[in-house]
């Protein structure tokens, strides 16, 4: 493990893409995303990570309100995505993609 932490440290200090990295340390692709995505993982920061996905609905008070309704996502990095809930769900499944 201790070989792939250093060619992941190689990596983030080279400056180069992915392909340009591997081919001048001599290993596939293939590899170098196994073993990144195995730090990843070790570390808590699994790319698989599920989560619990909540839908509120405001409560009536007997009054009517004029909340939008909203889908809303906050990524573990702190990105939020917040869309109106009358998006067709191809356009919320590309915005999600994006992240």
């Amino acid at each position: 493990m201790a070989q792939a932490k250093s060619l992941m440290e190689r990596y983030q200090l080279s400056g180069l893409n992915v392909e340009s990295f591997c081919t001048s340390e001599q290993i596939s692709t293939v590899t170098f995303y196994y073993w990144r995505k195995r730090l990843h993982e070790l570390n808590g920061q699994g790319s698989s990570m599920l989560v619990p996905v909540c839908f509120d609905k405001p409560e009536a008070h007997g009054e009517k309100h004029s909340i939008e309704s909203r889908y809303e996502v906050t990524y573990p990095n702190g990105v939020r995505l917040s869309v109106p809930s009358g998006e067709s769900l191809a356009q919320l499944r590309e915005l999600v993609k994006l992240f």
